[in-house]
C-alpha cells in the first residue's frame, strides 16, 4: 500500500472533484425539480431534493477539507484532521434526513391512495427520460469521486461519493416508478411513490453506515488489525530490534498516530539505540505517510537474573 499524498495535495484534489460535483448537482436539481413539478412526478421531486442535498454536502466537504488542512498548532498538536471526519459524519446525517423525508412523504402518499382513495396524478413520460440521464451522470460522478477518495484516503470525499451513488440508486427507482406510472396509468401510478419510499429506505441504510464509521473514528477507534500487523511486520525487518510491544494506533482524520515500545541490547550506546529508533520512524513514514505522528520508546532487553 503506497503512502498517502501530502495534506496540501489531498485538499487540492478534493476541491477539484467537488467543484465538478457542484456544477453537475446544480443542473440536475433544477432539471429534476422542473420535470417533477410540471410532469406531476412525486418520485422526481424527491429525486430533485436528493440532488439538492448533494449540492449542500459538496460545500460541507470543501469546508471540512479546508479546516482539516490547517497545520498543527499549540491548541491542536495532533492537527485538525478530525474536521474531515466530522464532514463525513455531516454528509451522513444530511443523507439520513433526506431519506427520512422521502420515505415519509412517499409513505403518506401510498396510505392516502389505499385508505382514502386519493390517488396521485399520472406523471409525464419525461420523468422517465430525465431519470435515466441522472443515473448515468451520477454514476460517473461516483466513479470519479470515489477514485480520488481512495487514492487520498479521504473519508469526507468517500462519504460524498456514496452520496452520488445513492442519487444514482434514487434515479433508478424514480425511472422504474415514474416510467411505469406514465406508460400504464391507472393504479400503476402508485409505483411512483412506492419507488420513492424504497429509495428513502436505501438512503437511510447508506447514511447509517457513513455515520457509524465517522463516529467510530471520532471516538478514537484503533487502526485495523491488518494495519497493526503491517506495523509489526515492518518492525521485525529492523536489525537490532526485538520484542515490539505496547503498540497503540489510531487516526486523526487520515493522519496515522502510532505509539510503540521495543527492546534493544542493553550494552548499546544511546546513539546506536537512537539510530534504530530513527530507522523505525523512517519505515513507518514510508508506509503511512510523512504526516504520521510517531512515538517510539526504546527499552533494554531484560537480562536473566544472576545466580546468587
Amino acid at each position: 500500500m503506497s503512502p498517502l499524498p501530502s495534506m496540501r495535495e489531498r485538499v487540492a484534489r478534493a476541491n477539484r472533484v467537488t467543484w465538478l460535483s457542484v456544477g453537475v448537482n446544480v443542473a440536475l436539481t433544477l432539471g429534476k425539480l422542473a420535470v417533477g413539478v410540471f410532469g406531476r412526478s412525486a418520485a422526481m421531486i424527491a429525486d430533485a431534493l436528493h440532488s439538492l442535498s448533494d449540492f449542500a454536502t459538496d460545500f460541507a466537504v470543501m469546508i471540512g477539507m479546508r479546516l482539516a488542512g490547517r497545520p498543527q498548532d499549540g491548541d491542536h498538536p495532533y492537527g485538525h484532521g478530525k474536521y474531515e471526519t466530522f464532514a463525513a459524519a455531516l454528509v451522513g446525517v444530511v443523507l439520513c434526513g433526506v431519506g427520512l423525508m422521502i420515505a415519509f412523504h412517499a409513505g403518506e402518499t401510498v396510505v392516502r391512495a389505499l385508505a382514502f382513495g386519493v390517488w396521485p396524478e399520472r406523471p409525464a413520460l419525461l420523468a422517465l427520460w430525465v431519470g435515466l440521464v441522472s443515473i448515468g451522470v451520477k454514476e460517473y460522478l461516483y466513479q470519479v469521486t470515489v477514485r480520488v477518495a481512495r487514492e487520498t484516503g479521504n473519508d469526507a470525499l468517500l462519504a460524498n461519493a456514496w452520496h452520488h451513488r445513492s442519487d444514482a440508486l434514487s434515479s433508478i427507482g424514480t425511472s422504474i416508478g415514474a416510467g411505469a406510472a406514465a406508460l400504464f396509468g391507472g393504479k400503476w401510478v402508485l409505483l411512483d411513490p412506492v419507488a420513492a419510499f424504497i429509495v428513502g429506505v436505501i438512503l437511510l441504510r447508506i447514511a447509517w453506515d457513513i455515520v457509524r464509521d465517522a463516529l467510530d473514528k471520532l471516538m478514537e477507534r484503533g487502526m485495523s488489525a491488518e494495519e497493526n500487523a503491517r506495523i509489526l511486520a515492518l518492525l521485525h525487518t529492523v536489525e537490532g530490534l526485538s520484542e515490539p510491544h505496547h503498540l497503540r494506533s489510531r487516526r486523526v482524520g487520515t493522519v496515522a498516530v502510532i505509539e510503540l515500545h521495543f527492546r534493544v541490547d542493553p550494552l548499546m550506546t544511546v546513539r546506536e539505540g537512537h539510530d534504530i529508533a530513527c530507522r523505525v520512524e523512517h519505515l513507518l513514514r514510508e508506509e503511512f505517510g510523512e504526516d504520521a505522528i510517531l512515538t517510539v520508546h526504546v527499552e533494554p532487553t531484560k537480562t536473566p537474573p544472576q545466580p546468587q
